[in-house]
């Protein structure tokens, strides 16, 4: 399997992405269904996504200086660029255009939000995000450590403290990655199971099956006819349930099927996919912008229009800001490994350790 793509987990990327918008237009347009945790339901499956896909594809690797710097650009690489460019765009406009923009990112806390740790709107959830991204290299340094040398020490601290922070997890703030923990948790436990899967499942009848359950799953919550027990999103997120819910989710759809790729892997939703940052990003600027033209709630007909404007904004984002910046950060990650790196010998250590193959 080519572990830099799944079609269908980067169609459940685009799919969380749409959840999240339509959660936000709740309240501007005529909607059909006014299930208040769409946009939660698109946040956890994004922190099961990321906790899966950091265990699936680098657990497997030997945890070396090049392979840490080379996690650390593809993380920074993905995020960095729309992010960063966003967030200052977002600062001109509120402090020489609008004071009222819909992110207000002033010189109070501008230096909070390039250091990837603000909580303007929908920014908040990039904190925990970039947050995990450290604790995963803690995580991945005490599994190397176990496969190479047997020693549990680092896994069992890690491992008493996730239980310390999974008790205490309704006490943290929500950009502290210790509230959402228990989405990475197990996004990672589900990342390394399907890492000890060689090939395609066996059985491709009952993934269909299950493909199908799953989306008939998501269809009830968010239509509102499965009630879930949650009084607010605190509530939502807080759960374990919907953490399970969702690292079985994407667990499920690394294997391929023919539902699972009817929904999932088609040309729409894999291109919502690769845009699914810019969409997160762009989404409430267009709606300010749709408010600021038209303060009355739109009729439902206007909401195809609307959703075309989400995606053109965030796949010209995807284009001229995302993929060349992606480049260019790796780019100068390639010339650091160079320059300074390939100095050091015990840092090309780059074998793959026993949980599987090389990924990245």
């Amino acid at each position: 399997m080519d572990r830099e793509k799944i079609d269908a987990i980067t169609g459940l990327r685009g799919l969380a992405a749409l959840l999240v918008v339509y959660g936000h237009a709740l309240d501007w347009f005529a909607l059909p269904w006014k299930n208040h945790l769409f946009g939660e339901v698109g946040v956890t499956v994004f922190f099961s996504l990321s906790g899966f896909l950091m265990a699936y594809l680098y657990l497997g690797k030997r945890f070396s200086a090049i392979n840490v710097v080379d996690y650390a650009v593809s993380r920074f690489s993905r995020i960095a660029p729309a992010y960063l460019v966003i967030v200052l765009v977002s600062f001109f406009i509120y402090v020489n255009i609008d004071p009222n923009f819909v992110y207000g990112i002033s010189g109070k806390n501008i230096l909070r939000h390039l250091l990837f740790s603000g909580n303007a709107s929908v920014f908040w959830s990039i904190t925990p995000e970039v947050e995990f991204y450290f604790l995963f290299v803690l995580a991945w340094a005490a599994s190397s450590r176990y496969l190479v040398r047997s020693d549990v020490a680092g896994l069992l601290f890690l491992a008493l403290g996730s239980i310390v922070l999974l008790a205490y997890r309704d006490s943290f703030p929500g950009t502290f990655v210790g509230s959402k923990l228990h989405y990475f948790l197990f996004g990672m436990i589900a990342g390394a199971m399907r890492s000890h899967i060689q090939g395609q499942a066996q059985g491709r009848r009952w993934l269909a099956v299950l493909h199908a359950a799953s989306v008939a799953a998501i269809v009830s919550i968010v239509a509102g006819w499965l009630v879930l027990p949650f009084s607010g999103n605190q509530e939502f997120y807080s759960s374990i349930l919907t953490a399970v819910f969702g690292a079985f989710l994407v667990f499920s759809l690394s294997f391929p099927s023919a539902v699972g790729n009817f929904f999932f892997a088609n040309r729409v939703m894999v291109l919502c996919g690769e845009c699914s940052f810019s969409i997160y990003l762009l989404h409430m600027p267009v709606i300010y912008l749709v408010r600021k033209i038209h303060p009355e709630p739109f009729s439902l007909f206007i909401l195809l229009p609307f959703a075309i404007l989400v995606l053109l904004f965030s796949w010209l984002n995807y284009q001229l800001v995302e993929k060349p910046g992606a480049r260019l950060i790796k780019s100068a990650g390639s010339l650091f490994k160079r320059k300074f790196l390939a100095v050091f010998p015990m840092a090309a250590g780059n074998r793959s350790m026993p949980l599987g193959g090389d990924t990245r």
